[in-house]
């Protein structure tokens, strides 16, 4: 989210990751990436703040519409103001069903940590089921996976994926040790 500022205050902006759902221009990332741009409590837009979503490989600023937002599950789904913008190159991950998941499995996270653009880590699924005990998602219990994979600021919204390329989470926290926790695909 971007808040253009006025002459004596500062411009404000944020960055994240987030992922292509489908071919409408839909994107899935962590509601705590756009926030910033929402008014208190609300769908609406803050006042001069806009969403805007760069793809791989460009330059350019897509508009971005928020759809909906999830606050205690940190999701939210945004869509590109004009869909047919979507590039060719910016096809849809496929989904996975995270109930299967068991600690072994390989999973490979996404996104763009310190601004780096499309950066690819590796590891394990460390655990399933994990309750966070962070209350900045809300505070309820909500199931994710523990990976080794490194996960840093800038990584949150991207996807977790499995051995096959499917989503299995958003990356969304970490923890000091240096672990991330990422929602489980079920959680959606």
């Amino acid at each position: 989210p971007q808040t253009p500022g006025g002459d004596d205050e500062p411009r404000q902006q944020g960055t994240g990751s987030g992922f292509v759902v489908d071919e409408q221009g839909y994107i899935a990332t962590n509601y705590h990436v756009i926030e910033g741009a929402l008014q208190e409590n609300s769908l609406e837009r803050a006042e001069g703040s806009r969403v805007t979503v760069v793809f791989p490989g460009g330059n350019e600023e897509y508009e971005a519409t928020i759809v909906g937002v999830n606050a205690l599950y940190d999701l939210a789904l945004l869509q590109l103001e004009n869909p047919d913008d979507l590039p060719e190159t910016a096809r849809p991950l496929a989904l996975a069903d995270s109930d299967g998941l068991r600690a072994g499995q390989k999973t490979i996270a996404i996104g763009n940590p310190f601004g780096l653009e499309s950066t690819v880590t590796t590891g394990i699924v460390s655990a399933t089921n994990r309750r966070t005990p962070f209350p900045s998602i809300g505070g309820i219990n909500v199931p994710m996976v523990q990976t080794d994979a490194a996960i840093n600021p800038g990584n949150s919204g991207g996807p977790l994926l499995n051995s096959k390329g499917e989503v299995i989470g958003i990356n969304t926290a970490i923890i000091p040790s240096g672990n991330g926790i990422t929602q489980e695909r079920g959680s959606l």
